[in-house]
């Protein structure tokens, strides 16, 4: 139980720390299009802008599957990358279809691998709402020149 416990912690705050700067490099791209006068330029640019941050989300869901992927794999217990993916996948989205199924002292892996997909995934949906809300307060500002209070945030700094 130990050895998965340790490497868990291992890879969860490899994934942990890898995802928030992630993030912080994707806000970093949003806020810098926002402040650049984008807001405002119509809804196909919204839309632009919101298919940007989920698909950069996807793939960085995908790397933290294939994290857990290597570390399965490191562990002797699969014996493709194929198939550690597969299973990593079923984990980290709490899928869990059962079909592949580690020893009993690496089964450790998967809940916690679930854990941080469950983890990552909620701030994923706050990452989007967060970048959504901004969007639409900027087009309240642009439509009907509302200021901060009526349109109900603060200004991106």
């Amino acid at each position: 139980m130990f050895p998965a416990l340790l490497i868990s912690a291992a890879v969860l705050l490899a994934s942990v720390v890898f995802y928030g700067m992630a993030v912080a490099l994707l806000m970093r791209v949003v806020v810098r299009l926002i402040r650049s006068g984008y807001t405002g330029l119509g809804f196909w640019k919204n839309v632009l802008v919101m298919m940007f941050v989920t698909l950069i989300t996807a793939g960085v869901h995908l790397a933290q599957i294939a994290l857990w992927a290597g570390a399965v794999l490191t562990c002797g217990e699969i014996s493709t990358f194929e198939k550690a993916f597969y299973y990593s996948a079923q984990n980290y989205t709490a899928l869990g279809y059962g079909d592949i199924t580690l020893s009993e002292r690496w089964r450790l892996l998967g809940p916690l691998e679930s854990i941080n997909g469950i983890l990552l995934f909620g701030l994923s949906a706050a990452v989007m709402f967060a970048v959504m809300s901004h969007l639409i307060m900027n087009d309240l500002r642009s439509q009907y020149g509302l200021g901060d209070e009526a349109a109900g945030g603060t200004p991106l700094k």
